[in-house]
């Protein structure tokens, strides 16, 4: 007796139901156009293999209604996963023939060389053992699908007219799916909207009517014969990804980690890579492969998107982890042309070389820290020295401007190596340095050794961006080899810092400054009517103030240092009022409109370009410390009575300003500084705050905190003091 669950676990199957395709060309060979995919047009687009299988159940100009209904499903199905061999572009070859145009030449046919032009086809190649492979989902029971397979075995080509291609349709389950798709380099699978054509609702229709259309092309009219155009195809447009694919290993001796020094990553990475080409080479006939892929020799400019990417995984964590090298991560691209099992194989089980001789690679499926390195940030600091050929001259003069022209010919080269990267997104900021990125980490010139690079082209770096990059970014001319690793670092979205230009605005302007960007912040924030969010006006709907007794609306601060202003910061409410909870909605609002701001127009300063750059965690007003001073006055919340002890006031507002914002109650508050009316009234002073355990910023206290009254730094920093540099 069949029970209901067991009736639950029988549909549960057939939901894993898949419609697969299967297109096997002739040849190895491919001359189709440019639809969308990568590497010209291969594969084809799911919308022109749609465009086949209704060649392929066209009964002259009609199609039979069982067929005919099938179709009208098959578009209607989200698109399809596809799933290609690897393959490689071929060399451009001329082929003369006559265009269809004798009316030039009078139409004698003894003239066709006078009409004949020249064409350039350049095929693309691949293994014609693997099919082409189409995979859509579906919810069965539906027996379109097996009419879809019996149109697919009437399929004869796909692509142009040389292309001649056969098909097979099935039915099968997803782990009948990834077993075949195992041994495939490419599988790319929908997502967003982009170039690649796919059939949707009205596909079918459209192709019908072009075929019509394109029967009845020449009208004979009273002036002559008339040509029409068909009308178009209708087809959507989406994205494909096709991801890298990727092995994960780790160093070990015997069961425990055999790390490695950070600075031999460039030894290290070249070990394993030559004994993992050595055993490839003895083993499978792909020799040329094997050198220009894997070892990089004799290697086309087509092949650098094609090889094998070699990426050392140091470890990451405190400021006490030691950021030595425990696992590895090997990257295949999606035209790498070997299977995944055979690199596998390869590197492990063996020893990688006399350089690691008690290190052995053990495959792995802890991908954790790895992953780390391939998150999608905005900054990215270098962990592994990167390797700028181009800054190999020497400059000469004085030794400050042969730095500077060095850290400045070291920058021009680091935009060079993000378009050898394919990385297409222009840094906002870019640094240079010798010194180490990372906590613990190494001096740029001891990644030198042992390697072909000399010491004076190892740099640092350090790059933002306005939007997020995915990772792993590796730069430089040692990319392959394991230098160049960039570690992602997230940002606090929360926090955004508007950069001003050098010695643009005097430190006395701020105040004026700071209500410019209010005003830019609630322009940017206004609806279609008018309206403006509690979170940047500080307003109800109505025009009250927000009454709700929490800081509900953005913080502003000038971040100075010493007679100027370096920065503008706006500041979400719940990074200062850490008593405050916001919702989903509140953190996407901030962050567009904090985004969006790019302009600000400033009185007397004129219209200031702007670019967002969310602060990171080394910012002196995120940062976390222990002890913190007031870099602008602190403005207490409540009078004081004339002739009462304003530093103790201020003492007891400061308590009671920590234990509102909820922060932990510091340990002592000193206060220096203070003033007050002839009357009384609210006293500002300087104040100085210690905590019992390090505070991350910002810090902004008082009754002009949002305004950017007492803004706080870490009191080990003499940022934002005053100075001997008179404004001019």
């Amino acid at each position: 007796m069949r029970t209901r669950s067991s009736e639950k676990e029988d549909r549960a199957k057939q939901v894993k139901d898949r419609l697969l395709i299967s297109v096997r060309f002739h040849e190895g060979r491919y001359h189709g156009e440019r639809d969308g995919f990568r590497e010209g047009g291969w594969p084809p687009s799911p919308g022109r293999l749609f465009q086949a299988l209704v060649a392929a159940a066209a009964r002259g100009a009609a199609i039979p209604a069982g067929e005919h209904a099938a179709l009208r499903w098959l578009e209607e199905l989200a698109p399809p996963r596809v799933a290609a061999p690897p393959s490689h572009r071929g060399k451009s070859v001329p082929q003369f023939v006559p265009n269809n145009d004798m009316d030039a030449v009078g139409g004698d046919p003894n003239r066709v060389a006078d009409i004949r032009v020249g064409k350039h086809w350049r095929p693309i190649y691949f293994d014609p053992a693997l099919p082409v492979c189409y995979i859509w989902h579906f919810d069965p029971p539906d027996v379109c699908a097996r009419t879809i397979c019996e149109v697919a075995n009437g399929l004869y080509q796909l692509g142009r007219g040389i292309d001649m291609a056969s098909a097979t349709g099935e039915v099968v389950t997803e782990e009948q799916v990834e077993e075949r798709l195992a041994s495939y380099g490419v599988v790319r699978s929908p997502g967003g909207v982009g170039s690649v054509a796919v059939a949707c609702s009205g596909t079918l229709d459209s192709l019908v009517a072009k075929y019509d259309d394109a029967r009845r092309r020449f009208v004979t009219e009273s002036q002559g014969t008339l040509f029409v155009q068909p009308r178009r195809a209708r087809f959507h447009h989406v994205a494909y990804d096709a991801p890298p694919r990727r092995l994960h290993f780790e160093l070990r001796d015997g069961p425990d980690f055999a790390p490695q020094p950070l600075r031999t990553a460039g030894v290290f990475v070249a070990a394993i890579r030559d004994a993992a080409a050595s055993r490839l080479a003895e083993a499978l006939p792909k020799k040329a492969q094997v050198e220009r892929l894997i070892m990089g020799r004799n290697a086309a400019a087509q092949d650098v998107s094609r090889r094998l990417r070699i990426v050392p995984v140091p470890s990451l964590g405190t400021t006490h982890t030691d950021p030595s090298i425990r696992r590895v991560m090997v990257e295949l691209p999606p035209e790498f042309p070997f299977v995944r099992e055979d690199l596998k194989w390869a590197f492990t089980a063996q020893s990688a070389g006399a350089a690691l001789a008690a290190c052995r690679l053990v495959s792995t499926n802890d991908a954790a820290m790895a992953d780390r390195y391939t998150r999608p940030a905005r900054l990215f600091r270098s962990i592994t020295a990167v390797a700028l050929s181009r800054t190999a001259r020497p400059t000469r003069g004085p030794l400050a401007s042969q730095r500077r022209r060095d850290e400045n010919q070291a920058v021009g080269a680091v935009f060079h190596a993000l378009r050898h990267a394919g990385i297409r997104t222009r840094p906002t900021h870019v640094e240079v340095r010798r010194t180490p990125l990372q906590p613990r980490g190494q001096p740029a010139e001891a990644f030198a050794a042992g390697t072909r690079f000399p010491r004076r082209v190892m740099w640092h770096v350090e790059l933002r961006f306005a939007t997020d990059v995915a990772g792993p970014l590796i730069l430089g001319d040692g990319r392959f080899l394991g230098l160049g690793l960039m570690v992602p670092v997230p940002l606090r979205d929360d926090v955004v810092g508007y950069a001003l230009p050098s010695r643009s605005v005097a430190r006395n302007d701020a105040p004026a400054l700071l209500k410019s960007l209010r005003r830019a912040l609630m322009a940017v924030a206004r609806d279609d009517r008018g309206r403006v969010d509690r979170l940047f006006s500080g307003h109800e709907a109505d025009g009250r103030a927000a009454g709700t007794g929490r800081h509900g609306h953005v913080f502003l601060a000038a971040d100075v240092d010493g007679k100027w202003v370096a920065k503008l910061v706006a500041a979400a409410p719940w990074t200062v009022d850490r008593s405050t909870r916001p919702s989903a909605r509140k953190r996407r609002l901030f962050d567009a409109v904090t985004r969006q701001l790019t302009e600000l127009r400033a009185g007397t300063y004129g219209c200031l370009s702007l670019q967002p750059m969310p602060l990171d965690d080394d910012d002196l007003i995120t940062a976390a410390a222990r002890t913190w001073r007031s870099a602008t006055p602190y403005l207490a919340t409540r009078n004081v009575k004339k002739g009462a002890d304003a530093a103790a006031a201020v003492t007891q507002d400061v308590f009671t300003e920590c234990r509102r914002r909820g922060l932990p109650l510091p340990v002592t508050v000193s206060v220096a500084r203070v003033s007050t009316g002839p009357s009384g009234g609210r006293p500002t002073a300087d104040v100085e705050i210690a905590f019992a355990a390090a505070v991350s910023g910002p810090i902004l206290l008082g009754r002009s905190s949002h305004q950017g009254g007492g803004l706080f730094y870490p009191s080990f920093s003499g940022h934002g003091a005053e100075d001997d540099t008179e404004v001019e």
